[in-house]
């Protein structure tokens, strides 16, 4: 069971730059407000917002003119969702009462949110981020076939999601690389997979990401699935 949940409180328009967490975590809003991005695009954070992490979900945050207060807790692999969810809560008072004391609670919480909209992004930049993870193509060149500057899509992503469309390339394809772990693909095969150039390359960029060899790091994935009961929020 996870433990109870502890505040963090952030300055008037301050920032954090994309980070990771090595637990899965849910973040709930309490007053102030930020933008939260990554390679899933932007967040608009405020009041009963409740982010849900997966482990080693990379993302930085923008903080508003009021700053932000912030409920933060860990969450264990039965309600560990497997990608980026940002939920509405119904009460405000009541979820920071689970968070706080209450972290049984937590699946029946999620289960009374309403899914929370995200912002919308220009047709260039969807079809700019799906090129990113399946073209090899150098950056420049997508950014033509997008009809955009580099330097206009350099900015417009650093300000979006936070990173250079060379980083959200790495980003998108070690996700798809930790999705293939879980299967029964070679590790030559996942790297091949997931638009890495070899296994070699693989190994650096997840062990950067998570701190573990790629071995070890399919065994904890493969344990993780063992362990989650029927049920389990995806």
């Amino acid at each position: 069971m996870p433990g109870p949940g502890y505040e963090t409180r952030h300055d008037a328009c301050d920032a954090l730059h994309t980070h990771r967490h090595g637990s899965a975590y849910a973040a709930l809003v309490l007053d102030g407000s930020h933008v939260e991005t990554s390679a899933d695009g932007p967040f608009a954070c405020i009041p009963g917002m409740l982010v849900l992490h997966p482990r080693w979900h990379a993302h930085g945050n923008r903080f508003g003119r009021q700053g932000a207060h912030v409920i933060n807790i860990e969450l264990e692999n039965t309600v560990a969702p497997d990608s980026v969810r940002a939920l509405r809560v119904a009460d405000l008072r009541e979820a920071r009462k689970i968070l706080e004391h209450a972290p049984h609670q937590l699946a029946d919480l999620f289960a009374t949110c309403e899914v929370a909209e995200q912002v919308s992004l220009p047709e260039w930049q969807r079809a700019f981020l799906h090129a990113l993870q399946f073209d090899d193509a150098p950056v420049a060149a997508l950014a033509k076939q997008a009809g955009v500057s580099l330097a206009h899509a350099s900015r417009t992503f650093a300000k979006s999601h936070g990173m250079s469309p060379q980083l959200l390339r790495r980003e998108l394809r070690s996700r798809r690389a930790l999705d293939l772990l879980g299967g029964d693909l070679t590790l030559t095969e996942v790297a091949a997979a997931s638009g890495f150039s070899d296994q070699s390359h693989l190994h650096r960029t997840l062990h950067s990401a998570t701190g573990l060899a790629l071995a070890a790091l399919r065994r904890e994935i493969k344990s993780v699935q063992d362990r989650m009961p029927p049920g389990t929020l995806q």
